[in-house]
This record gives structure tokens, sequence and C-alpha cells, in this order.
């Protein structure tokens, strides 16, 4: 899997985003921050599979929990 450098979404296969076709994408490496759009979820990334992605995520009392998202859910965070 790899991210867009512009919009930081992420994308399953290299070359072209595909969500504001830019050509400049990096590899999304494990423990790398996300962001589940749409939330207020922060996590890393744990595994990667065919077209899911295993967060860690943490809450607001500290409690880790592991939830599986699509990547078409996630943004990459700075």
């Amino acid at each position: 899997m790899f991210y867009c450098t512009s919009c930081k979404r992420i994308v399953k296969d290299g070359g072209v985003c595909e969500f504001c076709s830019n050509v400049d994408l990096r590899e999304l490496k494990l423990d790398a921050p996300v962001n589940v759009l749409g939330t207020k979820l922060k996590g890393r990334v744990l595994k990667i599979t065919d077209d899911k992605v295993r967060l860690l995520i943490r809450d607001d009392a500290n409690n880790k929990f592991i939830k599986e998202y699509s990547y078409k859910e996630l943004k990459k965070v700075l």
C-alpha cells in the first residue's frame, strides 16, 4: 500500500493516486500514524493485508484496541 504526498489518502497500487491523480506516492510502512476519515479516531498501522489495514487505536483513557478498516477509509497523518 502507498499514500499520496499531496492529499495523504491511502491507495492500494503504486502509480497514480485514484483521488487527486498525483503521481508522487510513498510506501505506507508499519507503525505509521493514520486517521480514520469521518471520525476523530487516530491509530497506528499494525498489519497490512490485501484491501484491509489493521490499526492499533488508543482512546481517551489510554486503552488499546485493534480495529480493521478498508484502505479507502484512511488518511495519512503527518
